[in-house]
């Protein structure tokens, strides 16, 4: 998933810089002249450009973050389950064997294969 992310974030990066450079393009020549006003437009739709691909910019550094933290969180989630498994199929075999010496009538069959 993170790997996923890094790639989108990639493919975002590569479009703003396609984007950029054609935008300076656009800028050489002249556009902005006051007796147009479809060049004023222009020249506002270039600027409105600009802050939309800063703010995905933006954006696409804080999901990078998010998502990091997210996969961080899930690593420690798994360790922490796998302890807690192995915990309690421990505890369960250490009751099994103690009610079998006691009573000598209970079996357990850990859920972990291998484990006696």
């Amino acid at each position: 998933m993170l790997a996923a992310k890094e790639e989108q974030l990639r493919a975002f990066q590569e479009e703003m810089a396609a984007l950029k450079e054609n935008l300076l393009a656009d800028e050489k020549e002249p556009c902005c002249v006051p007796q147009r006003s479809a060049a004023k437009d222009t020249c506002r739709l270039h600027r409105e450009n600009d802050q939309i691909m800063s703010n995905m910019e933006q954006w696409t550094k804080e999901q990078k973050i998010a998502n990091e933290k997210l996969g961080n969180k899930l690593r420690e989630q798994v360790k922490y389950i796998a302890k807690l498994t192995g915990e309690k199929d421990s505890i369960l075999l250490l009751y099994t064997e103690f009610k079998k010496h006691s009573h000598g009538q209970v079996i357990y069959t850990p859920s972990v294969p291998g484990m006696v």
